[in-house]
Order: structure tokens, then sequence, then C-alpha cells
């Protein structure tokens, strides 16, 4: 899919939202009261889990033998954050780069890392969500069912990609060399166990911020739902993570977290409201702190953002394919 078409898909699906809100504008005003201090807050809260990611990027890094620096990790998340939303996912290639030139990290396994961080993620968003479900919400419902096949399908696909023995492939083509790197990496990574677990309760932080945010915009709206539910919606939104058809999941997500309200019995015009009221707070975190960081990297080391990804590292690794 070419580079630019994401770009523009993104940009219609955000255009038929707000031409479907805009329908439906007279009677979501009435029911909106965000003051200032609660946007504050989902602010603040989106930064700390900018912070925690940060965090989380070090830790399994550094169980690769590279050693990293906290704070730096941090400007370049921002970083890579604002630039994720330029085409063809520059953010995630401009680490790579980053990694390599600074660090000495090697592509193949920045690969590892970046893969190994996207399962470890799914695999723990969808094991919160399907828990919620099955213990707050059961699954007598159609929709709680078929969310439920969901959650589980891309719960056991990303738990067998992060644990289970898989067979080393033996060719020596683009796909074979980067699975082999993968799976190096994940050995590697795997065996800090302590590491591991101390990411998976970071994630879980995560999500417990993002369920805030969730009920903030939710109580602003007065359609307050079991506290269990804004985990399930923060869970669909990590989802959307393999659905990598725009740039920031753009869209894709406010539709994903739209249907997955109405499961909630939420109308599905507020759940796009509210999604769409999380993805401005979050952009504007991402432009206003983001932007300085890139700013600040830039001056740190303007020849990072001259630099193109080199042959070694697109025949290694699927970064610039993931979304």
């Amino acid at each position: 899919m070419g580079k630019w078409f994401k770009s523009i898909l993104g940009f219609v699906i955000l255009a038929f939202l707000l031409w479907y809100l805009a329908r439906h504008w007279e009677q979501l005003k009435s029911i909106l009261h965000l003051s200032p201090t609660q946007l504050l807050a989902m602010y603040f809260l989106y930064g700390l889990t900018a912070l925690i990611g940060a965090r989380i990027v070090q830790c399994l890094i550094n169980t690769l033998h590279t050693k990293t620096l906290f704070w730096d990790m941090f400007w370049l998340h921002n970083a890579a954050l604002l630039l994720n939303y330029v085409p063809m996912k520059y953010g995630t290639i401009f680490r790579a780069n980053y990694l390599k030139h600074h660090y000495g990290l090697a592509y193949a396994h920045f690969a590892s890392f970046f893969l190994y961080l996207t399962f470890l993620m799914t695999a723990t968003a969808t094991a919160v969500g399907m828990v919620v479900l099955l213990t707050i919400y059961g699954l007598c419902e159609y929709e709680h069912k078929i969310l439920s096949i969901v959650f589980f399908t891309t719960a056991i696909g990303s738990i067998i990609l992060l644990l289970l023995p898989l067979p080393e492939p033996k060719g020596q083509g683009m796909f074979s060399t980067t699975f082999r790197n993968f799976l190096s990496g994940r050995h590697q990574i795997a065996k800090a166990k302590k590491t591991v677990f101390i990411s998976v309760i970071l994630l879980t932080l995560n999500f417990l911020f993002t369920a805030i945010r969730f009920w903030i915009i939710y109580h602003s709206i007065g359609e307050d739902i079991h506290p269990g539910g804004y985990f399930i919606l923060g869970a669909l939104g990590v989802v959307t993570l393999f659905v990598g058809l725009t740039p920031g999941s753009l869209g894709i997500r406010e539709i994903v977290l739209g249907f997955g309200a109405v499961v909630l019995g939420i109308p599905l015009e507020i759940g796009i409201l509210a999604a769409m009221i999380d993805r401005a707070v979050t952009t504007v975190y991402i432009f206003t702190v983001g932007g300085p960081c890139v700013l600040w990297l830039w001056r740190k080391s303007p020849d990072d953002f001259k630099k193109q990804v080199d042959n070694n590292f697109v025949s290694s690794s699927p970064v610039g394919k993931i979304d």
C-alpha cells in the first residue's frame, strides 16, 4: 500500500467521522461538559503514559546489552510519536536510526525489540480486556461474543509469537532473515524475566491511565459505564495497532472505539465523540511536547534527520511495514 495512500485514507476517514458527528451535533453539544481542569488532567495522564512508555523502551532495549539513558529515551519516544504521523511511520525509522548511531543497537536487534514490545503490549491489553469482559459483562450478548473472539484471537496470536517455540526458517529471503532475527532477539529478551515482568506491570499501569482518560470523557458526557468497560476500550485501542491502514491509526481507532462503546451499551455517536476527544487531547500533547523534542534532537544531532535506513535494516527488519 502506497505511503501517501495511508495518509489520504486516514484523513478521508477522519472527515467522514467529523461529518457524522456534525449530523448529531445538536444532540451532542448539550451533553458535553468537559472543563479546562478535566482536559488538563487528560493531558497530564497522557504525559504519564509517555514517561512510562519511555521507561518500558529503555528496559527492553537494555536486555539487548545496550545501555540507554532514560531522558534520552523520553525525548526520543515523544519525537517518534510525532514523526509517526508522517507517511511511512518515519518516527519508527528515525528511532531505529537514532539507536543505531548513538547507542550501537543493530537494526536486527531493534526489529526484535520493536516486535517483542508490540506483541507484549497486545497480549497484555487483550488479556486484561478478556478478563474484564468475562467477569463483568459475560458472553450472553451477541456483541460480547464477537468481542471475546477478537480479544481471544489477538491474545493467542501474540502469546504464540512471544512464548511458544517456533521453527526457524532456513531461507535467505527478507521474511526468513527477519523472522530469524526476531526469534534470536525474542530469546535474549525473554531470558530477562524480571524485566519482562516489570514491563507488563508498567503496561498495565498505562492501561489504567488510559481508562481514567476515558472515564473523564464519559463522565463529562453523562454516560458513566462500569469501570471495567474503560479497560475494554483501552484494550481495543491497542488492538488497532494491528490494523496499520493509516498513520497513528488515524480514524481507524475512532471507529473501533465507537463500536466498542456500542458493545458496552453506549450510542455509536457518543462513542465516536469520546474517541475523537481523546484523540484531540493526545494530539495536542504529541505536538506540544513531541515538537520541542524533535527540535531538541535536531539541534543535538541534525545528521540523524538526513540519514536513511540502509539496506541491512530493510532486509532484516519489518519495522518499515508495521504501524
